[in-house]
């Protein structure tokens, strides 16, 4: 079991623990996140999630090897949202990634949540690139990639249906030399505001 802790003063520790390794409760209270109107709206999947879809995902994940799904826990250990790393790729050392916070817990710590998972992601997974999918309409997220180092790729025009109009995608991606350039130029930048947590992720390699 590895863990990458993201160092400071924080008076919030927050967790990242794997969602196959947190009890029942815990699981079925990041389904009500799921199903938040804010959360499903820039999801692909916008519909309500009954108990038995979120089970049968739940179940899939456990047989998935290229999917990691970890569940947001403040010092209290109620979940605030969940982050996944998706497509994984070991061969080409690249993957897939996207977050969700509540509504109540998002401002700074989305912004120390992904920086402090693009560090798990280069240095505990070592992975070389990471990818990302933003949904027509949400500026602020591909915005946010942005700050990050994230580079828009492309555009996939009118690419899915969404609330029965068709809406494109944003595609962004960052590399790992690209982060290991960046990193120390945005951790300065935005310190203030990542030094308002600490971050502890719990990975078991196998």
């Amino acid at each position: 079991m590895g863990h990458y802790l993201m160092n400071n003063n924080s008076p919030r520790h927050i967790s990242l623990i794997p969602i196959l390794e947190v009890d029942s409760n815990i699981q079925s209270r990041v389904r009500d996140i799921r199903n938040e109107d804010a959360v499903r709206k820039w999801m692909y999947t916008d519909h309500f999630i009954s108990e038995d879809e979120h089970l049968a995902w739940l179940d899939q994940l456990r047989i998935d090897s290229k999917q990691r799904v970890f569940v947001v826990l403040n010092e209290d250990n109620n979940p605030l949202g969940a982050v996944s790393v998706n497509a994984l790729d070991r061969r080409h050392r690249k993957s897939d990634w996207a977050f969700y916070l509540t509504s109540t817990s998002r401002g700074g710590m989305g912004a120390a949540l992904e920086f402090a998972f693009i560090d798990f992601v280069f240095d505990t997974l070592a992975l070389e690139k990471l990818n990302c999918e933003v949904l027509e309409g949400n500026d602020s997220v591909v915005k946010l990639h942005k700050k990050f180092g994230f580079v828009e790729e492309g555009f996939r025009r009118s690419n899915i249906i969404k609330e029965g109009r068709r809406i494109g995608v944003h595609l962004l991606g960052l590399l790992n030399c690209e982060w290991r350039t960046s990193r120390q130029a945005i951790y300065d930048k935005y310190k203030s505001r990542f030094d308002q947590f600490t971050f502890s992720i719990s990975f078991n390699r196998e």
